[in-house]
């Protein structure tokens, strides 16, 4: 169930934020399923996930219209292609609501999906007012990475060679053991 804060597994394993989409589930705007099996299916049998999804979470549908950044008067905002809907203040409040609940949960580290307008670590399409496109991070990962700065945070594509992840997991049991002193 997307949103939970119940872990998927045992607690006696770090829990480990993942965005919902990376563990098979249905909640991309165009309806794909995005499973990961080797973040699933590898990292799965030394963590606990906590599946988080801020578009599905925060009321948006599947299917939906795609989304980008776009600076508006020197602020981020989260904006529908086709119809120009902002919805950056769903976004931004449910975020808050959310990071308060997961403060509870003494996580260990989160991955999230790259490109997403509310995910993306680094790599969220953002336009600026001079129209020229950069990449820059999602609303959820910038909320996030504000709120818990000393969390290992990654998107997917930082975690496709073996040696990547083993660092990433590395970064989460060295939280792990201080949280656990």
């Amino acid at each position: 169930m997307t949103g939970a804060e119940t872990p998927t597994d045992s607690v006696v394993k770090p829990l480990v934020g993942i965005s919902s989409c990376l563990l098979g589930e249905n909640v991309r705007y165009n309806g794909e399923i995005k499973l990961n099996s080797v973040l699933k299916d590898e990292l799965g049998e030394i963590v606990s996930f906590v599946s988080v999804c801020p578009e599905v979470e925060s009321g948006m549908s599947v299917p939906r219209e795609p989304m980008d950044l776009f600076v508006v008067n020197g602020n981020t905002r989260m904006v529908t292609l086709e119809s120009g809907r902002d919805m950056t203040q769903l976004v931004a409040t449910w975020a808050v609501e959310k990071l308060n609940r997961l403060s509870e949960l003494n996580l260990c580290g989160f991955i999230l999906k790259a490109r997403s307008p509310s995910c993306a670590v680094n790599s969220a399409k953002v336009h600026s007012e001079l129209q020229l496109r950069t990449d820059g991070a999602g609303l959820f990962a910038s909320a996030l990475r504000k709120r818990f700065p000393y969390l290992p945070v990654e998107e997917e594509e930082g975690l496709k060679t073996a040696a990547q992840r083993e660092r990433f997991i590395q970064r989460v049991f060295n939280l792990y053991n201080s949280l656990r002193r």
